[in-house]
């Protein structure tokens, strides 16, 4: 990478200057939206967590490794989980596109992976992805964990080359996401994590923080994919 974590920070203050009305509208909507959604998944996150207090507590602390153990925990309510990834795709695809000067109007915004092709695409490497971190999470948490990073330029990838008139199968974006991000992973990761200060004060506001938080951490993401991947998906 040629950017720093602070540069690409900068950067994103810099293109969100004078537009955060706009981000800020666009992500109220999305997180309502993926808040309804995903809502239902936090009592099985706590539950799964339970589980595993009980497992490692337990007098046969080598069945952690069991995957029917966890496999119950993760997949139930996974439904609405992959619903609220839609939205989450459209918000990669519309923020992507604004850091490269295109700014959607609003519906377009929400709904973004509908539009130009994008669906299918989308869908099927979304769907496939799902699967794979769910298999991996069904093994142990940790590399189902590491391997959300290994996909996580995913949408990115097939937005570029959907734009660019290439042929995606079910599994390209996935492929070249994992190729690009090996020995990137650690690099995402601590820049998911230098927002935690931010995610605090967020909290401390009872969530209003998140509509200037989730606009700023998704604008610098989109810049750690452009910075990492540069034109080679647009030729």
């Amino acid at each position: 990478m040629n950017m720093t974590r602070a540069e690409l920070k900068a950067e994103a203050k810099s293109q969100l200057h004078g537009n955060w009305i706009w981000a800020a509208c666009v992500s109220l909507v999305l997180v309502i939206i993926i808040a309804t959604l995903f809502g239902p998944s936090i009592n099985t996150i706590l539950k799964t967590l339970n589980d595993m207090n009980e497992v490692m507590g337990s007098s046969h602390p080598e069945s952690v490794f069991n995957p029917a153990i966890w496999a119950g925990s993760i997949l139930s309510n996974s439904g609405s989980e992959f619903l609220s990834g839609f939205f989450m795709l459209s918000m990669a695809i519309t923020f992507l596109a604004f850091t490269e000067g295109r700014k959607f109007n609003f519906w377009r915004s929400i709904f973004s992976v509908f539009t130009d092709n994008r669906f299918v695409p989308e869908l099927l490497n979304y769907i496939l992805s799902y699967i794979f971190q769910i298999l991996w999470t069904c093994l142990l948490i940790i590399p189902g964990f590491i391997k959300s990073y290994s996909y996580a330029l995913t949408p990115y990838i097939v937005s570029d080359l959907v734009a660019s008139g290439h042929e995606v199968h079910a599994t390209t974006g996935i492929t070249e996401s994992r190729r690009l991000m090996n020995g990137h992973k650690w690099e995402l990761f601590v820049l998911d994590l230098s927002f935690i200060g931010w995610t605090i004060l967020a909290g401390l506001t009872l969530g209003i923080g998140l509509i200037w938080l989730i606009p700023y951490k998704q604008t610098t993401k989109a810049n750690f994919y452009r910075n990492l991947a540069g034109n080679q998906f647009r030729q």
